[in-house]
């Protein structure tokens, strides 16, 4: 299916590995051009080299995103390096397990400035570019932690939730420009982050990683972990021109784990 994003003009946050990068990938098999972030540069040249095989411009940018300057630097180099923006996904993030107790001031600013304030900052630089364009589209990608009460995630759970006001507000003050915000909430997917992520979640529950795995397996109603492509597939058609009337929504991509909301 031709979605209408060839040749459209994408930045995505966090894409050379995991979500971001299958985000990317799907965007790229679309004919649409890409420029991606990271903080590792070999990482971020096979991704770039990866997408530059599927036939469309790839730019990579090398800057931290928990900051405002990194993120401007970002989006300013994305928009010259391929000539205009159509569409910007703010993916970057990560998670520490932990509790109320046990995270101290310094990984909650770490925390705040990437999962969260990097989304609003991007947004901020992005909007001067994504307004030139006929089919604007900004997508946040969130999480079930930001409406499913899951222990041992608090570090995650705060920024989602705040994720997907912000989105809701941007939806509104960007609806007159013809530019659409919708947040996407992966499931639990199969990402090389979650083997660390699984260890710390387990700790905090005083179970195994396995279990942990096994134990979210169970609670989906598909009975599995997301693929990341699955998720890059969603995420591409919630951005492209076919999707024209989908503004300040959550849509879950989690196999129906926020069954047990």
């Amino acid at each position: 299916m031709d979605l209408g994003l060839k040749e459209k003009n994408a930045a995505i946050t966090g894409s050379s590995q995991g979500i971001g990068h299958a985000i990317a990938s799907s965007l790229a098999d679309e004919g649409c051009n890409v420029a991606l972030s990271a903080r590792n540069q070999d990482r971020l040249d096979q991704a770039v080299g990866e997408m530059e095989a599927k036939g469309v411009n790839a730019i990579g940018i090398i800057c931290d995103l928990s900051t405002e300057a990194g993120c401007g630097k970002f989006i300013e180099e994305a928009a010259v390096g391929l000539g205009g923006l159509d569409i910007l996904v703010n993916n970057v993030g990560g998670m520490i397990p932990g509790t109320i107790g046990s995270v101290d001031e310094a990984t909650w600013d770490i925390i705040l400035n990437t999962n969260l304030m990097s989304f609003v900052h991007t947004t901020k630089h992005a909007i001067p570019h994504i307004k030139k364009s006929s089919a604007g589209r900004i997508l946040n990608v969130s999480g079930v932690t930001g409406k499913q009460l899951m222990p041992g995630a608090l570090t995650t759970t705060i920024p989602n939730t705040a994720i997907h006001g912000f989105a809701k507000i941007m939806a509104a003050e960007l609806g007159p420009d013809n530019i659409t915000v919708n947040t996407i909430c992966p499931g639990f997917t199969n990402t090389e982050s979650w083997g660390p992520r699984a260890e710390g979640m387990a700790k905090v529950k005083g179970i195994t990683p396995d279990q942990v795995r096994d134990g979210v397996s169970g609670m989906t109603l598909l009975g599995r972990w997301a693929e990341p492509q699955e998720i890059g597939d969603a995420a591409a058609w919630i951005v492209s021109e076919k999707n024209s009337y989908q503004t300040g929504t959550v849509v879950e991509v989690c196999g129906g784990y926020t069954k047990y909301i």
